[in-house]
């Protein structure tokens, strides 16, 4: 048996918890990834311990506001108590390591607390392989002190095979291309079940629309101009953005996440799924999560070998090339339920969370 450490700064969505400093569990119904890898652990015979601190400490909202009406001393009192945060947060890691023997620590999303004399600190506590999740362009979206601890890490797990040189550059030693998402099947046919779904809506969208995604917007308002039943959820709505594109307002329905996403993921016949700029080949969670659903899903862009445009997976080129797949999918049924089956059938053989957690334990091991 192999025993684990599971790392991350997700905290809760439970506001009456959420600003504890840590949790030993993840939730279910706020981030999927690391609720699942930290099952799919234990279930495939390892031990998997869980420190899960509260993201909201990183905000410091209260003393944010002070510091924006001009406070005097409210800038100063804003980095203190984040060092002070971070020290307490370090402590907890040092002594669960100390009290532990793990041969795998892993760190992954909302790392506000990281810094090299972390990564530094645990070597030299602990002979255990430190391992980084990361589905993000490192370049783009990773801070100075994040991209500072890059050296440090032992492995360094991806989704998006086009960030492997971005990766490199930063110093990476072993970056392996796992990818990090995948999808959990059971439990998305207990949601689907739960809620008896059927097909009600033609097409959907399900993502961010911010000043990150304007590519995004483009497409979907130019979908909507051309009369497609289109219908979104978003949870972190620009509105700003929104005033350029108001044809989309119609089409907006609300946010969407955990139970609520899968249903809505069930319930469409057409799930579009455009990923963000800084993926280049692609690997969102989305990429899974959507045959997993059991709908077809059409999407910008797959890596090589995950799923078989065409049979598993329908991609397309341009915004006019969508257009044309997406209708010719809403008046073919039977093709459509053909490839929305295969997708969910490669789902289930090959991108379940328990096949990459399985695999990461072999190279741990190797």
């Amino acid at each position: 048996m192999n025993k684990i450490l599971y790392i991350s700064g997700d905290g809760v969505i439970n506001a009456k918890q959420r600003w504890k400093i840590y949790f030993n569990y993840f939730d279910p119904l706020w981030f999927w990834k690391n609720y699942f890898y930290s099952k799919a652990f234990n279930n495939n015979g390892n031990n998997c311990d869980i420190l899960n601190f509260s993201f909201q400490l990183s905000h410091l909202s209260i003393i944010y506001k002070l510091e924006s009406h001009h406070i005097p001393g409210s800038t100063f009192l804003r980095h203190s108590v984040k060092l002070l945060i971070r020290s307490i947060i370090k402590i907890i890691i040092y002594r669960k390591i100390k009290t532990n023997f793990y041969s795998l620590i892993i760190f992954s999303d909302n790392l506000f607390f990281i810094d090299p004399e972390l990564i530094k600190n645990i070597k030299r506590i602990t002979s255990a392989k430190i391992m980084l999740f990361s589905n993000v362009s490192p370049h783009n979206l990773l801070s100075d002190i994040e991209k500072s601890c890059v050296p440090d890490y032992d492995i360094i797990c991806i989704s998006d095979p086009g960030h492997q040189m971005e990766w490199k550059e930063l110093g990476a030693k072993n970056i392996i291309n796992l990818p990090i998402s995948a999808a959990c099947p059971e439990t998305f046919n207990n949601i689907i079940y739960k809620y008896d779904c059927q097909k009600i809506y033609e097409v959907t969208f399900i993502g961010r629309l911010d000043s990150l995604h304007h590519h995004r917007l483009e497409t979907l308002n130019y979908l909507v101009s051309q009369g497609v039943q289109l219908n979104i959820w978003t949870w972190d709505l620009s509105k700003a953005y929104l005033i350029k594109f108001p044809l989309l307002e119609s089409a907006l329905r609300g946010s969407a996440y955990g139970e609520e996403m899968v249903r809505v993921f069930a319930q469409s016949k057409i799930v579009i799924n455009i990923h963000i700029l800084s993926q280049p080949f692609g690997g969102n969670m989305r990429l899974f999560e959507i045959p997993a659903s059991n709908s077809l899903q059409i999407a910008d862009k797959c890596p090589d070998g995950w799923f078989k445009d065409g049979d598993e997976i329908v991609l397309y080129k341009n915004n006019n090339n969508l257009l044309k797949k997406v209708k010719y999918y809403l008046k073919n049924d039977q093709e459509r339920i053909r490839i929305s089956n295969n997708g969910y059938k490669r789902v289930v053989r090959e991108h379940r969370y328990e096949h990459r957690a399985e695999k990461l334990m072999k190279i741990v091991q190797s």
